[in-house]
């Protein structure tokens, strides 16, 4: 008997909502920590005067990484290494076994056991700065870099006032203004861990 497909594919059509590329903004940062030392970097924004996590706006054509580790750099003077982890993703593997009859296996909706740079997270919400209607997504990627090196000066924009701050991952919670920033924070770590690697206490 053959299934009626139609009552399927109109909820999906009815849930289906159309947005222009200028409703969104994407943004992309970094949890860049020191694992050696326990420690994350933050930014102290002196114009909010809060601490946040470094990020901002992709540039056209740049791919997200490169944007996240771009504007992690420009914020802090920090120049953050991409830190491959086993992330479960919703990406494909790059390649997929063939099953028991030769036939290529379907994708698994959820793909770990890779090592990659994927992002660990993403949080959305209504874009404050924006005129018009918009919705932001921040991708955040995970990095490592070395606290006690000297931050370069000079990379910020003339409008951004802010400060490079490393931070014991056990007082983040205290320090960050955001809930959901620490939520990346820990899902970062907690797939750092699960990855294999060690962080050192602060």
């Amino acid at each position: 008997m053959a299934i009626d497909l139609q009552p399927w594919l109109d909820g999906i059509d009815a849930s289906m909502v159309f947005h222009p590329a200028n409703a969104f903004v994407i943004s992309c940062g970094t949890v860049t920590l020191d694992l050696g030392r326990g420690k994350v970097l933050l930014i102290w924004n002196r114009n909010l005067q809060i601490f946040q996590l470094p990020k901002g706006r992709r540039n056209i054509d740049e791919p997200m990484l490169n944007a996240a580790l771009r504007e992690t750099y420009e914020e802090t003077g920090v120049r953050a290494t991409p830190l491959k982890l086993n992330i479960a993703t919703r990406a494909t593997p790059p390649t997929v076994d063939e099953g028991v009859d030769g036939a290529p296996q379907k994708s698994p909706q959820i793909t770990e056991g890779h090592m990659s740079t994927e992002f660990v997270g993403a949080c959305l919400y209504p874009d404050p700065q924006s005129d018009t209607k918009a919705l932001k997504a921040v991708f955040f990627f995970v990095a490592t870099a070395d606290s006690t090196a000297t931050g370069e000066s000079g990379t910020q924009e003339a409008y951004e006032k802010l400060e490079a701050f490393w931070v014991p991952i056990s007082e983040v919670d205290q320090k960050l203004r955001f809930a959901s920033e620490v939520a990346v924070v820990m899902k970062a770590v907690a797939d750092i861990r699960k990855s294999g690697y060690t962080i050192n206490s602060a």
